[in-house]
């Protein structure tokens, strides 16, 4: 089974969103968002990693976590799953830059 790595990067949007989330719409439902985020990504992201493509621009893959507004940008190979980001549904990819990622 692939091994799961999560970014530095990843970590921090992911805590930034949830603060967010939580004042604006409480933590109760910011749980329950962050469960099924993690969730998606153990049960079915590490194992069907393939399902979407790469994006020509970013060179990374982008999957929509369905019931949460969370997009992960990652990519992968057969011993890993890399997070690179977490993003709200509607971020503009033109503003992303892969490089800038914290490992």
């Amino acid at each position: 089974m692939r091994r799961i790595v999560r970014s530095r990067t990843f970590v921090d949007q992911l805590r930034e969103i949830l603060v967010y989330g939580a004042v604006k719409y409480g933590a109760q439902l910011a749980d329950v968002k962050l469960a099924l985020l993690e969730r998606k990504i153990e049960n079915h992201l590490v194992y069907f990693p393939g399902g979407k493509s790469v994006d020509p621009v970013l060179g990374l893959h982008i999957y929509p976590i369905s019931k949460t507004p969370f997009m992960v940008v990652y990519d992968f190979d057969d011993l890993e799953l890399r997070i690179h980001f977490v993003l709200i549904a509607g971020y503009e990819f033109s503003n992303l830059d892969p490089t800038t990622v914290e490992w």
